[in-house]
């Protein structure tokens, strides 16, 4: 859609498929992109694997990091569809929802989602949860184009680059010596409160 169609246009065929139902969906469905959700899941895997939990940590890390690069410098005051619309356009805007209007590249919830979801996609053994997990950063990214607070671009690049977060996150902490060596990497909080307890 993007080649065929252009930025603008592509952003308002999509913006033409709406519906009461998907308007409620999208607006709580895009919160999996918040920033918060990474120490929810953090403190969930603690409980379950620290390695784990240190993937999404490291990740968490270098999304904050690599999104206020991206939107404060490199690309700051890029118009997001709602500005870019402002004269030319209506838009089908979602109740509720707060608009903003600058720094539209990438999508730094679409990049938090991916980020962490894929982390839990490349962790779990189950291929119905890797499926869930990959749907649900899917969803979480489409509800940005979906609410006008962002143009498919912004979220396409924002998908490779959570992508990439999560791989070189796992990547990094297997192979740093520091967490190698540590007998605690493996276990979970319950484990190690227990192997105190008995010490």
């Amino acid at each position: 859609m993007m080649i065929r169609y252009g930025k603008g246009p592509s952003h308002l065929i999509i913006n033409k498929w709406n519906s009461e139902v998907a308007d409620t969906f999208f607006k709580y469905m895009t919160h999996l992109g918040d920033g918060a959700i990474f120490a929810v899941i953090i403190i969930v895997l603690a409980f379950v694997r620290f390695r784990w939990a240190l993937y999404e940590l490291l990740a968490a890390l270098m999304t904050l990091i690599f999104v206020f690069i991206a939107k404060q410098l490199i690309f700051k005051g890029m118009p997001r569809p709602t500005k870019y619309f402002e004269d030319t356009e209506v838009l089908h805007l979602v109740e509720g929802v707060k608009m903003h209007a600058w720094n539209s590249f990438p999508s730094g919830h679409t990049i938090t989602a991916f980020a962490i979801f894929m982390i839990l996609v490349l962790v779990v053994k189950n291929n119905y949860l890797k499926f869930i997990f990959t749907l649900i950063a899917i969803l979480a990214g489409y509800s940005r184009v979906y609410l006008s607070q962002h143009f498919l671009g912004d979220v396409f690049s924002g998908a490779i680059i959570g992508s990439l977060i999560a791989v070189f996150s796992c990547t990094i902490v297997d192979n740093l010596k520091i967490f190698n060596k540590a007998a605690w990497i493996d276990m979970n909080l319950l484990a190690l409160f227990e192997k105190k307890h008995e010490q």
